[in-house]
């Protein structure tokens, strides 16, 4: 199954960064309504596991160097 997924890592990279940025401003948000932030751990725990399971998909891993070239390359589709 890891052969199939091979061509998507890059980009299960990219959307578990951007689900985890995103998570930031809702929790903020959450916090400041003073409700429970149950959205913001959600997208925590949804992206915290795609950019776990697409570093160790990745001989090597990722670097945080390779972050914008990584961006490009699959916004461009290169």
């Amino acid at each position: 199954m890891v052969r199939l997924m091979a061509p998507y890592i890059d980009l299960i990279m990219v959307i578990g960064v951007v689900i985890l940025a995103m998570a930031f401003p809702t929790a903020v948000g959450a916090f400041s309504r003073g409700s429970p932030p149950r959205a913001a751990m959600l997208a925590l725990f949804a992206g915290g596991v795609l950019i776990l399971y697409a570093n160790s998909s990745r001989p090597g891993g990722y670097s945080v160097a390779e972050m914008p070239q990584l961006f490009v390359k699959v916004l461009t589709g290169a």
